[in-house]
């Protein structure tokens, strides 16, 4: 069970409003990804079901939804469709079984397709009695405008370095998870995820000062697997969070370079195919315009 760190305020917040009774009946979790969120959702519903946290999952009065995983293919599906969210809708129509609140976290919510976006739209205008929905999401903006304003938004951050010790001693793993509490927790059990997350710093690093048709062989493992175009997507926007990260350190390293000029720029560039990535735009151009910028 994964300890809950950095988040004190937060914590100290939902205390507050559940011993006062003033519950909103649905909640926008903002935020970095791997920073926690998840985990204080389910906490929260653990607490108000009155059951443990890893008893929660098991609990007739909780309802979790995310992209579905397909078997035949073995890949997580792009999006979260319409039928999931007709099938939260019924659930949280229908009477506690303990008889007192229902609970539902959307993980990913920003991966709610249009029609499964408008669904969850009825149930936010015309919630069920005693029913509490989180939302949680990494990029806010990608959600209707008309969702995020019927949630109570409630922002989290990145985890202090001190508070990372509490997990780890190794200080390379600290500082490489930039603090994200949930990263560090994942190498923690997975030497190996931690080891190929340095060959993509690596990678980054080896673009440096290098001829364009050298730095194309250096990415081009990145486009994996051509009938997987979801998993490729998804493999490339993690390699260019990444890179992101890496400028961003380039960056706060002398902040009155004349260098800077272009690594801001490849850092806009990074962000704008990372967006890109989600409208179909061809992942391999993204990435040639950003090795452009390189120097």
């Amino acid at each position: 069970m994964n300890e809950i760190i950095g988040h004190d305020k937060i914590l100290n917040f939902f205390d507050r409003v559940m011993e006062n009774g003033n519950l909103s009946h649905a909640y926008l979790f903002v935020g970095p990804d791997q920073v926690g969120k998840k985990t204080v959702a389910q906490e929260m519903g653990s607490k108000i079901l009155k059951v443990s946290r890893d008893k929660l999952k098991t609990s007739p009065d909780y309802s979790f939804t995310t992209q579905l995983f397909d078997e035949k293919t073995g890949k997580t599906k792009k999006n979260i469709i319409i039928a999931q969210m007709r099938e939260l809708r019924e659930n949280l129509a229908r009477r506690s079984y303990m008889g007192g609140y229902k609970i539902a976290i959307i993980d990913s919510a920003d991966k709610m397709n249009i029609e499964a976006a408008n669904a969850l739209l009825k149930t936010l205008e015309e919630p069920s009695e005693k029913t509490i929905l989180f939302l949680i999401t990494d990029n806010d903006v990608a959600l209707p405008a008309t969702i995020r304003s019927r949630c109570q938004i409630i922002h989290f951050s990145l985890i202090p370095e001190e508070l990372l010790k509490s997990i780890a001693s190794d200080e390379e793993k600290i500082k490489l998870s930039q603090g994200r509490s949930g990263r560090l927790i994942d190498w923690q059990k997975d030497e190996e995820e931690f080891v190929n997350y340095k060959k993509e710093i690596d990678r980054f690093n080896s673009l440096f000062d290098r001829p364009f048709f050298e730095k194309l062989k250096k990415v081009e493992e990145l486009f994996g697997d051509k009938s997987d175009h979801i998993g490729t997507r998804e493999k490339l926007d993690s390699a260019l969070s990444i890179w992101q990260s890496q400028v961003r350190e380039r960056v706060l390293i002398d902040l009155n370079s004349k260098e800077n000029r272009n690594f801001l720029q490849v850092e806009k560039n990074i962000l704008k195919a990372r967006m890109l990535l989600k409208q179909n735009i061809h992942p391999r151009l993204l990435v040639e315009n950003i090795l452009l910028l390189i120097p």
